[in-house]
């Protein structure tokens, strides 16, 4: 998991060039999730318009577990980026928060667990 400011997005093209044409993934309202997913195939990036998200990921090395082993608060303006094969749970912290998800990169078959 990566976190940062969306201002601040450029400086991790490196980890996925896919990151490049963010401006065209389709923007998706975030789920409602009751466990950790896993996308194998692309990098899922969460931006935050308005209000507060909790973002937070798990071992990496387990896909079974669901032991949190990194949360962070991210607030107006702010990104978290999960590549593929990273654990993540992302909820929002109020109901009048914005907050989106967009998936880049990797094959056309979106896989989670």
């Amino acid at each position: 998991m990566v976190v940062d400011e969306g201002r601040n997005l450029h400086l991790y093209f490196p980890l996925d060039e896919a990151l490049k044409s963010i401006s065209k993934a389709e923007v998706l309202p975030i789920p409602e999730f009751h466990s950790f997913q896993i996308n194998r195939s692309h990098t899922v990036i969460f931006t935050v318009e308005k209000g507060s998200v909790t973002a937070a990921t798990s071992w990496r090395e387990n896909p079974d577990s669901r032991e949190v082993t990194g949360a962070v608060s991210l607030e107006s303006g702010m990104f978290a980026i999960y590549l593929p094969g990273e654990p993540f749970l992302v909820k929002c912290d109020t109901e009048d928060t914005e907050a989106v998800m967009r998936i880049v990169g990797g094959s056309d078959e979106r896989e989670s667990t």
